[in-house]
């Protein structure tokens, strides 16, 4: 049933294209089109929850711990910026938070308790990770500095 719903609403819009393409249709009809048309993806949204269940976020780790700081995170977003996920969103910030964590459960919860302490609106590196990033790079520096001046004998 699903894909014969998708096929006659992808001809109605084929359809409606070539009137509108032609001239045959005015602003006040495209805005009726447009407002119909969005009922009709609602309806089909509301169809496929009801007969495949509504689709479910794949969380990347399994632990009740990770779970509630995760509900934690998107009812912050929500109560903070009026920002509610949809499920492609959530996919993607989790995809973030662990590349963000290393796939490390335990840092990913931490990056999200430090976006909500710090209310940002997204995640970024644990800010003592980066104070550790600093220092070994200025180390790294100052030890290539010291090897360059040791080589052109400059003490």
């Amino acid at each position: 049933m699903i894909p014969q719903y998708v096929k006659a609403v992808g001809q109605l819009q084929e359809l409606f294209q070539e009137l509108a393409d032609s001239g045959k249709i005015d602003d006040a009809q495209a805005n009726r089109y447009d407002v119909s048309q969005k009922v009709l993806i609602n309806f089909h949204s509301w169809v496929r929850n009801l007969v495949f269940g509504s689709a479910k976020v794949d969380l990347p780790w399994e632990d009740p711990r990770f779970e509630e700081a995760w509900k934690l995170w998107v009812n912050f977003k929500k109560e903070q910026f009026g920002f509610s996920y949809k499920m492609i969103g959530q996919q993607g910030a989790l995809k973030d938070l662990v590349d963000l964590s290393g796939g490390d459960m335990e840092k990913g919860i931490a990056i999200i308790h430090q976006s909500i302490k710090k209310g940002w609106k997204s995640f970024y590196e644990l800010t003592e990770q980066k104070a550790i990033t600093k220092k070994l790079v200025q180390e790294q520096q100052i030890d290539y500095k010291q090897q360059l001046m040791n080589r052109l004998g400059i003490e």
